[in-house]
């Protein structure tokens, strides 16, 4: 009630004053009883969230502004089921309501926001509750917009879903080492899973499994076994220093898709040495590498190793060992076509800019190297690079794209195609489909849908294209961004997905969105606020990044990171780009872990959040989210699951996973079997694992191997021993008087009592 002028008005409002402070503290009542200042109000209440939401209790949070006069405020709360009942009957949603606390609290009288907190508690499991804040001065209540909170299943739910069990798959004994994560040596390394799951290939620092040389990085393959996981150092003779120490990379640059055959590189030129000097690591046995010359192998499925070069492509140029330098530009997926870049004339029909004794690094020539075929070059001049490092190479090696100075261009058998005559050149390489036949470039914020052998066409006349981050399969369909929002164009079609999204979800061949090979389902990632989740973060007061899932078919767009409590975040969300290996000229970044699988119906990724109630290190882990009817889940928003554990100290990051998610690779400091010691380990969670534990003696060291002694053989109980016996006993001040009240026994003044006992008396106790 406002204060009202005049005597009558002003009395009538003091009284009903006093009768709203029945419940309030006396101080309070009395100042609220008091007239409000002309600048007083009605407090106004701010935006509310709920954090540390369990399966029985949580906590709300919210802000009040008392707006210069005394306030207190509280939290209603009710199931959705019973608000939506109130409402139904016409009457206040919150009525009948509990509340937090339960009697209300002040806020002071200030003329800013405070904070307003208290616990919900009596909750139910697995339930949806509707809260508001309320809050009450002496001009009125205020209360604030109806917000969800969803509580815990009971004891936070399983840790693992679909049957999942953990299984460690590195070795026990790791000379002393650990598993390094993607970069962690010489600014690169390589983890990747096979397609159909049960091998994956990590690396680390340490050489071990029965190692070989000295490389700056080990690489092992591992296999699923009926017992257990093998491991093998698939490593390869190398001085030590053969890579230096600049961050370029490990020797395994690539591997195909099935993990059946890897690209290395032979090494580096000098080792710490200045100048110019060959590869000091000499040919693989049986590969025909040329002596001395910067190469790649082709490591194949029985361990033998084919030279990408020989003798007579590196005859071709006027560079001598020391002088030669080979990269690799890219490949298809399943490396029996790869793309070279060298500055060296490697085939009769190229040409080298001499740039002194070396070669202009500027004026680089492609190469497109085929199992069984060797080399073919590409560019018709030098200057040329591949169009990225991921997707321009098709699956069957028939097209490459690539572009130079005069723009975006197409090898296609022996023939080169101009992609953006049509737009005049200048075009930026984006995405393909997979044989290579359409693809999509943009120039000045245009984005253009090329089919080869044809004329581009453009897709955005207004222009105001940010980025593209993906297509499908065959090249139907592609996502891209624009300041109005993110879009799909499908045919003549175009669907708004989203309001926005973030820069880290492009280009295509590097960035973090995935879309689905039929194109219905894109994956990425956004700080705006794209489903109502209120991703403020309870630290910063930044808004998170969020994973979004937009499926094309049900024309719904989740939130597979947001906490499923509705609670604030406490940290951000991810899935990986592509895997950098190195930092120079020859750095490879071609390979993207598969984290959205089983057509897009299952998603993995990482979170800082604690999104269950069993993620306690408040660390990085690794989630999974499913669509209703895969694997466990039964629930129709989907179903969030943890991964990795949620209690390692290091938290846990995600490596890869099989097409299918039956496999779902990640790293631990955590020991999450009993035969891990400790370290970073890698782990599969896999659909249907786990192995059994063989049970051990514990193990022991010196006197604490001996055998249990045998039992003593004591002497008779009635023997007697000769000798003087015990001393007679003596007690201290026996020879004082007691005084009264207190009597002497054995030597001490005991108190006496003249009171019988119950029992004595007839009673009970």
């Amino acid at each position: 009630m406002r204060w009202q002028e005049g005597t009558q008005a002003r009395a009538q409002a003091l009284r009903g004053r006093l009768r709203g402070c029945l419940s309030l503290a006396a101080a309070f009542c009395a100042l609220a009883a008091l007239p409000a200042s002309a600048n007083a109000a009605a407090p106004t209440v701010g935006f509310s969230w709920a954090s540390d939401v369990s399966a029985s209790t949580a906590r709300l949070h919210g802000s009040v502004n008392p707006s210069g006069l005394p306030t207190v405020y509280r939290f209603d709360y009710l199931t959705e089921a019973a608000y939506e009942a109130n409402l139904a009957a016409a009457k206040d949603g919150f009525a009948g309501a509990s509340r937090a606390p339960k009697s209300e609290v002040e806020i002071g009288e200030g003329s800013g926001f405070a904070a307003a907190a208290a616990t919900a508690s009596g909750l139910s499991a697995e339930t949806r509750y509707v809260y508001r804040l309320r809050a009450t001065n002496g001009n009125g209540t205020s209360t604030g917009e109806p917000q969800i909170f969803v509580t815990q299943p009971p004891g936070g739910g399983g840790v693992l879903a679909d049957g999942r069990g953990w299984e460690m798959v590195s070795p026990v004994d790791k000379n002393g080492g650990r598993v390094d994560a993607p970069g962690a040596i010489l600014g690169g390394g390589v983890l990747q899973a096979s397609a159909g799951g049960g091998v994956v290939t990590y690396g680390s620092s340490t050489s071990f499994a029965g190692g070989v040389g000295a490389p700056p990085a080990s690489q092992y393959l591992a296999i699923r076994e009926a017992g257990g996981w093998s491991n093998r150092n698939i490593s390869v003779p190398l001085f030590a220093g053969s890579f230096g120490t600049a961050p370029e990379g490990v020797p395994y640059r690539l591997f195909s898709a099935d993990l059946s055959r890897g690209l290395l590189l032979n090494g580096q030129h000098c080792r710490g040495e200045e100048g110019d000097c060959p590869v000091l690591n000499p040919p693989l046995p049986g590969s025909g590498a040329p002596a001395g010359y910067q190469d790649l192998y082709l490591r194949e499925g029985g361990g033998t190793f084919l030279s990408l070069l020989t003798a007579a492509d590196v005859a071709n140029s006027a560079l001598g060992p020391a002088d030669f330098d080979l990269t690799l530009a890219g490949a298809s997926p399943d490396l029996r076509h790869a793309v070279l870049s060298s500055c060296a004339a490697l085939t009769p029909d190229a040409s080298e800019v001499l740039l002194g004794e070396d070669c202009d690094p500027t004026q680089q020539n492609l190469y497109l190297w085929s199992s069984g075929g060797g080399l073919t070059l590409v560019n018709a001049s030098p200057g040329a690079a591949l169009a990225a490092p991921g997707g321009a190479v098709s699956a069957d090696g028939t097209r490459v794209y690539w572009s130079d100075d005069s723009g975006l261009l197409l090898h296609q058998g022996s023939q080169t195609l101009q992609v953006d005559a049509a737009a005049g050149g200048g075009g930026t390489f984006q995405v393909a489909s997979d044989d290579g036949s359409v693809a999509y470039f943009t120039k000045a914020g245009h984005l253009w849908r090329y089919q080869a052998g044809g004329a581009a066409a453009d897709l955005t006349p207004g222009g105001g294209v940010l980025g593209v981050l993906g297509a499908s399969s065959d090249g139907s369909s592609v996502y891209y961004l624009t300041a109005s929002g993110l879009f799909l164009r499908r045919g003549a079609e175009t669907i708004e997905v989203g309001e926005s999204a973030d820069a880290a979800n492009y280009p295509p061949a590097t960035g973090m969105a995935r879309v689905s090979a039929d194109g219905t389902k894109l994956l990425f990632l956004a700080t705006a606020q794209l489903t109502g989740y209120d991703n403020t973060d309870t630290v910063t007061d930044l808004r998170d990044a969020e994973v979004y899932l937009y499926d094309t078919v049900r024309e719904e767009l989740t939130c597979v990171s947001c906490n499923p409590t509705n609670s604030r975040p406490i940290g951000p969300s991810r899935v990986p780009g592509a895997l950098l290996n190195g930092e120079g000229p020859g750095k490879t970044q071609a390979y993207r872990p598969r984290v959205m699988v089983a057509a897009g119906k299952r998603v993995f990724f990482e979170s800082a959040d604690a999104l269950v109630s069993t993620d306690t290190n408040n660390d990085w882990d690794v989630y999974q989210w499913e669509r209703r009817g895969v694997g466990s889940c039964k629930r129709g928003v989907g179903c969030l699951s943890l991964i990795s554990s949620g209690r390692a100290a290091g938290g846990a990051s995600f490596v890869d996973a099989s097409e299918d998610g039956a496999d779902a690779f990640f790293l631990t400091d955590g020991s999450l079997v009993g035969d891990d010691p400790g370290s970073v380990d890698l782990y599969d969670a896999r659909v249907g694992g786990g192995f059994p534990e063989a049970e051990e003696d514990i193990p022991c060291e010196g006197n604490a191997c001996q055998g249990l002694l045998s039992e003593p053989n004591d002497p008779a109980l009635n023997t007697t021993l000769a000798g003087l016996g015990n001393p007679k006993a003596r007690y201290l001040g026996a020879g004082k008087p007691c005084r009264k009240g207190f009597a002497k026994r054995k030597g001490r003044c005991v108190k006496t009592s003249r009171k019988k006992s119950a029992r004595k008396r007839g009673g009970s106790r």
